[in-house]
């Protein structure tokens, strides 16, 4: 599989697929701005596609790759427009990626989880 991302994006950025209910295999696909090489299973099968654009903005889709995977190429493209994150979304295999998305933010109380567990660890405590 050929991957291609660009944009705007920083260093959090994580895309990943993943497949399986019980025994779930996670197949890194780009991670600390460098692109991944994965040699997939080459059965057709349902993936989850999980992107983790910084700690508090992702996106997460099931797509189904009807023949071998290794043949598609991914291309992945950031921006952000009034507050919002987007990805452009383009496949060669998998015709329902082609599209553009919002990254969806954090819900609000899992936001303030994330804040009390960042507080915890500078601090030791929770406030």
């Amino acid at each position: 599989m050929k991957v291609i991302v660009s944009g705007e994006y920083n260093k959090d950025l994580k895309i990943q697929l993943s497949h399986g209910t019980w025994n779930v295999s996670f197949f890194t696909i780009f991670e600390n701005q460098n692109v991944i090489n994965v040699d997939f299973p080459r059965d057709p099968t349902l993936y989850r596609l999980s992107i983790n654009y910084d700690s508090e903005n992702y996106y997460l889709e099931n797509i189904l790759y009807v023949s071998n995977p290794n043949l598609d190429n991914l291309k992945f493209h950031f921006f952000k427009e009034c507050n919002r994150v987007f990805c452009r979304i383009e496949s060669e295999v998998v015709i329902e990626l082609n599209k553009e998305v919002v990254l969806n933010p954090l819900p609000k109380d899992l936001k303030e989880l994330k804040n009390t567990m960042e507080n915890f660890q500078e601090k030791g405590e929770v406030n």
